[in-house]
């Protein structure tokens, strides 16, 4: 997906990248943060960052050419990555997607750009995303909450991400909320490894190992095994099976909100966000899902809090990459220059 808008020479510009395991998003803008191209395209994986960061930037540059202008002429490049990134080493760690050696990735990056560069997780730069143009727009505290294949966060607190004191917070796919019911998702070296415990129960892949586990143990649901029509059983198997009356279908669903809303509960108790901010591919195709887990959460709760939609879809990361080379433009916390 491209836009047809040429830079022209004269203007500062910006781009704003977000890396997927299976897409990757393009964002050109202005100084101001206007858009002015997209564009979407396959993810080409590679356990080396040297090549991957060649293969990225060559395609950033093509971009920035069908635009008029040239990758040299961009005032930053801002990039999201399915991660945790240690700003202080450049190392990029707990992306399976990616699967790199812990090494340091900034020097791969200024052999292809001599810019500046920011580098962050995705869910933080959606949550920039949202909130320079998206649900959270003007708000200075809140918390990002994205539901799919796994379970991220981000916590927006005092007008800036916070990051913790290893850049992994916001991590909540491995809040323990039954401690009984998993073992530690912590490897030797501290880093976080495969899914966490919540993500276990209530993320997309969690709904349907849970209900896949039901079937396996001789649970009979004609409707569920229906949708999955003999292959893996997945969430939208399950949200389908759960609308046509699946009590089966049903009870996961149950219990995936149950444990979400008492994550999102503690987390508004501890932290006092004005507002959470519910996006990833189970919430933006699950129509009903938000506005459950909003009712959900206010019975928990004690302490108020608006729980939204995530406006920009997938378009969220790359905007926010593009935000975050604008605030370092403009003086605030630079995260990572390369």
């Amino acid at each position: 997906m491209t836009s047809d808008v040429e830079l022209g020479a004269s203007t500062a510009w910006i781009a704003g990248i977000d890396v997927g395991g299976t897409k990757t998003m393009f964002c050109l803008s202005s100084e101001d943060g206007s858009i002015r191209g997209k564009r979407k395209l396959d993810t080409q994986l590679s356990r080396d960052p040297k090549s991957f960061m060649e293969w990225l930037f060559a395609e950033l540059g093509q971009f920035c050419q069908a635009h008029g202008t040239k990758l040299s002429k961009l005032a930053g490049v801002g990039i999201g990555l399915p991660g945790v990134m240690n700003e202080q080493t450049g190392i990029l760690s707990s992306a399976p997607a990616l699967d790199w050696a812990a090494e340091d990735i900034r020097p791969w990056i200024a052999h292809n750009y001599e810019g500046i560069v920011v580098l962050d997780n995705d869910v933080n730069m959606a949550a920039l995303g949202e909130q320079c143009k998206g649900a959270a727009a003007g708000c200075e505290h809140f918390v990002m909450i994205t539901v799919g294949t796994g379970i991220g966060g981000a916590l927006y607190l005092n007008g800036q991400i916070y990051r913790g004191a290893a850049f992994s917070a916001g991590e909540i796919g491995y809040l323990v909320i039954e401690p009984d019911r998993g073992a530690l998702a912590v490897g030797p070296s501290g880093i976080l490894e495969r899914f966490g415990a919540l993500e276990n129960q209530a993320s997309g892949t969690g709904i349907g190992l849970q209900a896949a586990r039901c079937l396996e143990e001789g649970e009979l649901c004609p409707v569920l095994a229906l949708q999955a029509a003999g292959g893996p059983v997945t969430a939208k198997h399950v949200f389908a099976a759960a609308a046509e009356g699946s009590q089966l279908a049903a009870h996961v669903l149950d219990r995936a909100y149950h444990l979400m809303a008492v994550a999102i509960a503690n987390l508004t108790i501890t932290l006092n966000p004005q507002l959470v901010v519910l996006g990833g591919g189970v919430v933006e195709k699950n129509a009903e899902y938000a506005g459950e887990l909003a009712e959900r959460v206010c019975a928990l709760s004690p302490v108020a809090v608006d729980i939204r939609k995530a406006a920009l879809g997938n378009e969220a990361g790359a905007i926010g990459a593009v935000e975050a080379i604008r605030r370092a433009l403009h003086g605030s916390r630079r995260l990572t220059e390369a």
